[in-house]
């Protein structure tokens, strides 16, 4: 037997999916063999690193390569850099629990809440090193065959750091940094989803598109506001095509950018833009802030309500409750103030959360005996009757209560849940964070109450569930 030969034969029960008979085949014959001739060729080391990994073995594939003396560098050959990629892959995904759902990008895209600069410190793990190494020796040698294997490297670091209850943004930030933008790939690759029965083709952004959609975001969250502005611009500049609402999401930014670098009034008139496009509660609330800094207290007031009465957890909006309490100070409505204040607090003591001392201070600063944790349903039932007085929208006229009943869970993980909800035999999608109080008891065969956001785009109806039938 010679070398050629071990090749052919591994490369063959590799090729029939053989793996765990490659890996035998190579123990018994390796004997024949130097260190030095099996480490010279390529078609070996890259089969039994791909075997390794098809059989889940990935400590051993790195054990491998160190036991042959391979290190990897820009001029390793081709076939073992894209197998040492695919093994970096698996093993990030291994690391981060990570299961394969190209679908969420579309169904988990609405963009939080918080958007004030946070601080964040980490510390670069071995595999991530190793990645970003990886990906710019597969750039330096980008063709067709090495393509999908950088967007699948660069894609695992950026969305499980998303994923996670509390996404290290700095991590995300100086992972972006690493690449420039224009070495990314801009085709978008389209994947089969499931439509009420049907199979339909949905396009996924491509690695350029999601380079700037991480990288600003990222930028956003850590509080740099001119770059963040420069490169959102330089986003909707240069990308032709938009997915996932990254157009809007991304003016936001701008907007968002304008408003910490003191340009108050262009920041209005872009998020009133942003608005007509997407009726988010989180743009209201920016604007019932904006406003009610420029002490027009009405439109603040009524940016406020809006916000307050549409879509969203009650207990995502502790911040907009505080915002509303100051809204109302400004009105000489003591009592209101009071009560808004109030209920942000008892969310925040039911939650288990921290209470900032802002919050303390206005509390403390009023007459009004304190309102205990018991009294929490009762404060809320009576704020929520008074915003519905308010409430003359036409999706509030147009779209009731409905009952339904859960019939299919597509996704279960760490960012939420969605599937379908049925209702008189029609099917309706929903999708729930893993953040919102009901999504553990959402389940199928569950009776739910929900209600229809209709899609501007008119791309198709989508419930919102309101409440657990028990």
């Amino acid at each position: 037997m010679n070398l050629f030969d071990l090749s052919r034969q591994i490369g063959q029960l590799k090729k029939e999916g053989k793996y765990k008979e490659a890996l035998s085949y190579f123990k018994d014959n390796k004997g024949n063999f130097t260190k030095e001739q099996i480490a010279g060729n390529e078609y070996i080391i890259a089969d039994i690193l791909t075997c390794l990994r098809k059989l889940s073995f990935l400590e051993a594939g790195f054990k491998f390569l160190n036991l042959y003396s391979l290190e990897i560098k820009g001029d390793t050959k081709e076939r073992i850099l894209s197998s040492y990629g695919w093994l970096l892959w698996s093993q990030y995904k291994a690391e981060n629990q990570i299961q394969n759902s190209p679908e969420e990008d579309y169904h988990f895209e609405d963009e939080e809440e918080d958007s004030e600069a946070q601080d964040f410190h980490y510390s670069k793990t071995e595999l991530l090193q190793k990645i970003e190494k990886a990906i710019l020796y597969l750039i330096a040698t980008k063709n067709d065959f090495n393509q999908t294997l950088i967007s699948n490297l660069f894609s695992v670091v950026l969305k499980s750091e998303k994923k996670k209850a509390t996404p290290n943004w700095k991590l995300i930030n100086d992972f972006c940094e690493q690449f420039d933008p224009t070495d990314l790939s801009k085709s978008c690759d389209t994947i089969q989803v499931e439509r009420k029965g049907q199979s339909k083709d949905m396009e996924l952004a491509s690695d350029f598109e999601n380079w700037y959609a991480y990288k600003t975001k990222a930028l956003m969250k850590l509080g740099q506001w001119e770059e963040c502005f420069n490169t959102s611009k330089e986003a909707l500049e240069t990308i032709e095509k938009f997915h996932y609402s990254n157009d809007i999401w991304i003016s936001r930014r701008i907007a968002l950018s304008k408003k910490n670098l003191g340009n108050t009034d262009d920041t209005i008139n872009e998020l009133e833009s942003i608005l007509k496009k997407k009726k988010e509660w989180f743009i209201q609330k920016e604007l019932a802030e904006l406003y009610l800094e420029k002490n027009e207290t009405e439109k603040a007031f009524k940016f406020s309500i809006e916000a307050i009465n549409n879509f969203g957890p009650l207990e995502f909006k502790v911040d907009l409750l505080f915002l509303m309490g100051q809204i109302h100070q400004k009105k000489n409505e003591s009592e209101l103030a009071f009560k808004h204040f109030t209920l942000s607090k008892l969310i925040r003591v039911q939650e288990g959360w921290n209470i900032p001392q802002k919050l303390y201070n206005e509390l403390s600063g009023s007459s009004d005996p304190e309102i205990p944790i018991s009294d929490f349903n009762k404060v809320k039932s009576e704020l929520k009757r008074y915003w519905k007085s308010f409430d003359n929208t036409k999706d509030s006229k147009s779209y009731g209560h409905l009952k339904g009943m859960i019939v299919r869970i597509l996704n279960d993980n760490d960012r939420g849940k969605d599937g379908f909800l049925e209702n008189k035999g029609k099917e309706m999608y929903f999708s729930v964070s893993s953040n919102f109080h009901l999504t553990p008891s959402i389940l199928p065969g569950t009776s739910v109450l929900y209600t229809v956001i209709p899609d501007p785009k008119g791309k198709g109806d989508k419930a919102k569930i309101l409440k657990v039938i028990r």
